[in-house]
């Protein structure tokens, strides 16, 4: 019974981690900034609904990611303050501190984003907190908010060891 457990385990994880179509190029590129626009990305409206905002993260992530080779991880941050959206951001988090070292693996391209810049910003900078030291080494993370808020979110990755990109929408 645990060989099955085992085996069913590995193969969660191949489908997991399935490759995308792009190859890495084995390039750093850590610590870029630069504005969806000059991409040819327009953000959705905020009222978009959660398809449209992912759809969009991966468009990012196409752009932004294009080194990374495994298939990305989209967390679609939600705004308000209502109990609605503080319970979703609260389980996306853990969702992704849980996920860490088991799902999201060295090589891995985790896009976080959402209509409302203050809010994405937020819940990345709980994660960030959240997350063992290292545990995100060789983990690009894109996030998709406020490039400006770029230096509060570096300082609050820097020990996760993540290669952290911020581009705005």
């Amino acid at each position: 019974m645990k060989k099955l457990g085992i085996f069913l385990c590995m193969g969660l994880a191949g489908l997991a981690f399935t490759a995308c179509n792009r190859a890495p190029s084995g390039t750093e590129a850590s610590d870029r900034t630069s504005s969806s626009t000059e991409a040819g990305l327009s953000k959705p409206a905020d009222s978009a609904g959660e398809t449209t905002w992912g759809s969009y993260l991966a468009e990012q992530g196409k752009i932004h990611g294009k080194d990374v080779g495994m298939r990305p991880y989209i967390y679609v941050v939600p705004g308000g303050d209502s109990s609605a959206a503080e319970a979703r951001r609260k389980n996306e988090a853990d969702s992704i501190v849980t996920g860490v070292g088991n799902i999201v693996v060295p090589g891995s391209l985790l896009i976080i984003g959402g209509p409302d810049a203050g809010s994405t910003q937020a819940f990345a900078e709980g994660i960030a907190k959240n997350i063992k030291p290292g545990a995100l080494k060789d983990v690009t993370v894109l996030i998709v908010s406020d490039a400006t808020q770029k230096d509060p979110l570096a300082k609050a990755f820097e020990p996760t060891g993540a290669r952290l990109r911020v581009v705005s929408m």
